[in-house]
């Protein structure tokens, strides 16, 4: 038996979890704060966000994006 608990879960760096963080906040009427390639490429690798259908530049947060944060709040 392994300490990793959740064997699917991939391991993202400490600035990917804060760009996800802020990708998570509300902002009314605000776009969402502009990511660097590298970071987004981690995200979409890790399948935490996507593109949207028929967008072209923002990305948004996927289930499993929001999953991930559910558990690192139950865990702080």
């Amino acid at each position: 038996m392994s300490d990793n608990d959740t064997p699917n879960e991939q391991t993202i760096s400490t600035s990917a979890i804060w760009a996800l963080e802020r990708l998570a906040e509300v902002r009314y009427g605000r776009d969402a704060p502009a990511l660097g390639w590298s970071i987004t490429r981690e995200l979409i690798s890790a399948g935490y966000v996507g593109y949207p259908s028929g967008a072209r530049s923002s990305v948004s947060i996927t289930a499993a994006g929001r999953v991930f944060l559910k558990s690192r709040k139950q865990v702080e």
